[in-house]
């Protein structure tokens, strides 16, 4: 079992908003401070607002153009924004700074971001273990597409969501071919899933191997928040998802 990390509200009493109209501080990349390094279109830095005691937040701007997508991105953009996150990630999992290191992005005004320009977050945790709440059986279900670098599946125990799609990056796999996998069930949250989709979480983990999940945000379930009781879509409705995961618009020949 793991416990709360605190939310220090002083700290982020300043903190922009994007539903407020507030500026977005990352459309001024000049003005940004406590870089921790930089690329082309890429900047991972220090989270000016360090509202969660006991971490080590870090924040990945993913492009210098504030209405852009991971959904959006050219190939080329879309693998190295993934092979940079990746690489701090688990350089960071792996220093022994820290007890566990997190990397999760927020897309959309109900995913619990507070900014709509693209990024990503890179947190690490000095006392908490994620995992510790994990099982593998959170990462096992109906596998829809399969090919040497990497395994999609529709989680049949999920964590904390109606339909959590997982991404499992097989020993040795191309993170290309894992980033192409995220951004094709990004797009069909979007474009094709059962209910109207605004807003989507990825996370990733390192488990057994690495895996990522990508899942659209609604308004979280009351049994979810009371009892820890996840409710999932009936059979019917997930075999409508994977007929159209598995059919060429996606994942099929």
């Amino acid at each position: 079992m793991t416990y709360p990390i605190q939310l220090n509200l002083k700290a982020g009493k300043n903190k922009p908003f994007t539903s407020r109209k507030d500026t977005c501080p990352f459309c001024s990349p000049d003005k940004l401070t406590h870089i921790l390094e930089k690329e082309p279109d890429l900047i991972w830095l220090m989270n000016k607002y360090p509202i969660l005691t006991g971490t080590w937040p870090t924040v990945i701007i993913e492009s210098l153009q504030h209405d852009m997508d991971l959904t959006d991105y050219s190939a080329e953009k879309l693998h190295s924004v993934i092979t940079f996150g990746m690489n701090h990630w688990l350089d960071l999992s792996h220093s022994g700074r820290f007890k566990s290191v997190i990397y999760f992005r927020n897309h959309g005004p109900h995913s619990g971001g507070s900014l709509a320009h693209p990024h990503s977050q890179i947190m690490g945790l000095y006392n908490l273990d994620y995992r510790d709440n994990l099982t593998l059986s959170n990462f096992r279900g109906p596998v829809f597409f399969e090919q040497a670098d990497c395994q999609c599946s529709i989680s049949s125990l999920p964590i904390g969501n109606i339909t959590e799609f997982n991404v499992m990056l097989k020993k040795d796999g191309h993170l290309s071919a894992f980033a192409d996998c995220l951004q094709k069930l990004a797009q069909y949250l979007k474009n094709d899933f059962l209910m109207p989709v605004d807003s989507y979480n990825i996370f990733f983990y390192e488990m057994d191997h690495i895996y990522a999940k990508v899942f659209p945000r609604f308004t979280s379930s009351p049994l979810c928040l009371g009892y820890k009781i996840t409710p999932v879509l009936e059979d019917s409705y997930i075999n409508s998802i994977l007929k159209t995961l598995r059919s060429p618009l996606y994942f099929g020949d």
